[in-house]
């Protein structure tokens, strides 16, 4: 088959004989253009063989912009037809809110205790973290923790 009967058969194939995934949708794509996970990796030099096996093997659900574009010029497909089957790890607000309280304690704990070169719960860059010393409303001695990041807005108050 030609180029053009090619993509005219994957312009006018439906979603379920591409493939509801994009692992099966990559897959398909191939096969039709007769391609070896081989055969992209040398048209696209970003992707290796394993990338590529964890791609149809459904580890990876979705692709950065330019990954995305990549690969759809390795299979000679617009990227809209790889876009639409991607997903992305979903997690629920709750989950994600109660996991970064449980974070900003243990880092308020860890400051208070002394340490003072700790990671970003968000991007992973040391943050800057010193002791607040002040008196509550009774003359007591109170110390506060404070931490920020100079790389990401993180900040804790």
């Amino acid at each position: 088959m030609d180029k053009d009967k090619l993509q005219i058969a994957i312009s006018s194939a439906t979603p379920e004989q591409l493939g509801a995934t994009l692992a099966q949708r990559v897959v398909r794509l191939r096969e039709i253009r007769n391609m070896t996970q081989k055969d992209i990796v040398k048209s696209s030099p970003r992707f290796t063989l394993e990338r590529v096996q964890d791609i149809e093997s459904g580890v990876e659900t979705w692709l950065s912009s330019s990954d995305r574009q990549l690969l759809a010029r390795a299979l000679v497909v617009d990227p809209v037809i790889l876009q639409e089957v991607e997903t992305r790890p979903r997690y629920s607000a709750e989950s994600d809110a109660a996991m970064m309280l449980s974070k900003e304690a243990d880092i308020t704990e860890s400051i208070l205790m002394g340490a003072r070169e700790l990671e970003c719960p968000r991007c992973g860059n040391i943050l800057r973290c010193r002791v607040q010393e002040g008196l509550d409303m009774d003359g007591q001695p109170v110390y506060l923790a404070k931490a920020f990041c100079q790389k990401c807005p993180y900040v804790l108050k």
